[in-house]
């Protein structure tokens, strides 16, 4: 009797053993945000054999040239990247406002009137590491980390480190920046392996302190190192269930490399721009491969961090690579900041993980899909409101999508007035102000 009680119930405790003592599993998304970066200049290193982990993303993953918006100016699209709307709904709608005095100061995330993908989490009870994101100062109260973007100010404020402190949430990993200082310009051009583009442009007979963006050159570098440095100690502080660190590098060396193009190339370009207001494809092509070949060490410095976090990943992880722009070729040279009757340059996006379609191109992706999209990935409702949408197609799986709106709670403005100053002087360098 027994015996046929038992044969009997097999059926069932068979249904229920995954459910008893398995790991559950949890999903986790790591994000990359690579400011500027472009298809059009690392295919063609691609296809040289260089940038071999950008090769395994459009190769094992799903992957589409992303659709900006204007204006294409980080503070903006990097906030729409991360709540999901267009700037009229999250409040950042240019660099500068004026205040009652009329003097213009950076936007910070005090302004911004929409909740954060990260914070979306926290109240969702998952834990999130958010280090650099574009207009994160002051930080974000959730359930983890954020090294806001302000904390690189320590660049500038050597000997003022203690007016950073309330740039990192929870302050007492203040720390974390504090150790990740690198101050020798030297070392970080040999760890990184970045030309010491000021020695170049002196060189071929060029000032860099004639250029807005190369004369800054040194502390752009350390900020960059500082960021990875930051990124690396979180990393290893323990597990998060959403990872984003952003680099600004690709934006800024593009900016300025088009001073090394053969001074013929150039100016064929910006003849024929002005003559006809398009390339031909032939010397589309040309300009993008040799603009490509210069920005090789700036790609090969990112597929090496790139690496890195494919390196980390799961069975159950998900990353996101992504630029908020690409750059094209304009009246003035190579830009993201264009005339009106030419279209925003696509960024990149790239998606890889244990549901990603293998070398599928997604279609007709925008800067609105990436907040819904890793909502999707939680199973999390997407927000009322959101312009975009979660990008279904790069899945092998498909799930009910559900929706709620998000609030995001209320802060006080804050603004440090000198580490403003300084991000002032940082958007003059690149041509934003």
């Amino acid at each position: 009797m027994k015996k046929n009680v038992a044969l009997l119930l097999l059926p069932f405790l068979i249904f229920l053993l995954p459910f008893c003592g398995g790991k559950k599993k949890e999903t986790k998304v790591i994000v990359l945000g690579f400011d500027g970066a472009d298809w059009d200049f690392i295919d063609p290193l691609i296809a040289e054999g260089h940038l071999p982990n950008f090769k395994l993303l459009k190769e094992k993953g799903a992957w589409a040239r992303l659709k900006s918006m204007k204006p294409t100016l980080s503070a903006v699209i990097w906030t729409t990247i991360a709540t999901g709307k267009r700037m009229e709904k999250h409040g950042i709608v240019d660099w500068l406002y004026l205040q009652k005095k009329g003097i213009k100061v950076p936007y910070n995330s005090s302004e911004r009137r929409e909740p954060a993908i990260w914070e979306i989490l926290s109240e969702a009870g998952k834990s999130s590491a958010v280090i650099n994101w574009y207009v994160s100062y002051p930080p974000d109260h959730i359930n983890g980390i954020v090294i806001s973007d302000a904390a690189r100010g320590i660049i500038f404020m050597k000997n003022k480190t203690f007016a950073l402190r309330d740039s990192v949430y929870p302050p007492k990993f203040f720390d974390i920046v504090r150790e990740s200082v690198e101050w020798n310009y030297w070392k970080v051009l040999k760890e990184t392996r970045i030309p010491d583009y000021l020695k170049m442009a002196r060189d071929m007979g060029k000032d860099p302190s004639n250029h807005p963006v190369i004369k800054d050159f040194k502390p752009f570098l350390l900020m960059e190192k500082l960021v990875y440095n930051m990124g690396e100690k979180v990393w290893n502080r323990g597990k998060f269930d959403f990872f984003a660190l952003y680099f600004r590098w690709p934006d800024v060396v593009t900016h300025f490399i088009g001073i090394f193009l053969p001074p013929e190339l150039a100016t064929r370009g910006l003849k024929e721009m002005k003559e006809k207001h398009r390339l031909e494809p032939k010397l589309r092509k040309e300009l993008d491969e040799k603009t490509a070949e210069l920005l090789l060490p700036v790609y090969s410095w990112l597929d090496s961090i790139l690496g890195e976090y494919i390196k980390r990943m799961d069975e159950d992880t998900y990353l996101i690579v992504l630029s908020d722009h690409g750059f094209d070729f304009g009246p003035q040279g190579y830009n993201h900041e264009l005339p009106d009757w030419m279209a925003p340059p696509l960024g990149i996006l790239a998606v890889l993980g244990p549901e990603v379609k293998k070398g599928y191109q997604i279609k007709n992706a925008s800067v609105f899909d990436i907040a819904p999209t890793i909502l999707y990935l939680y199973n999390l409702p997407i927000g009322k409101g959101m312009d975009g949408k979660p990008l279904l197609d790069a899945f092998r799986f498909s799930r009910k999508i559900k929706y709620r709106k998000y609030f995001r709670k209320k802060f006080v403005k804050k603004h440090l007035k000198e580490l403003d100053r300084k991000t002032l002087k940082e958007l003059h360098s690149l041509g934003y102000i």
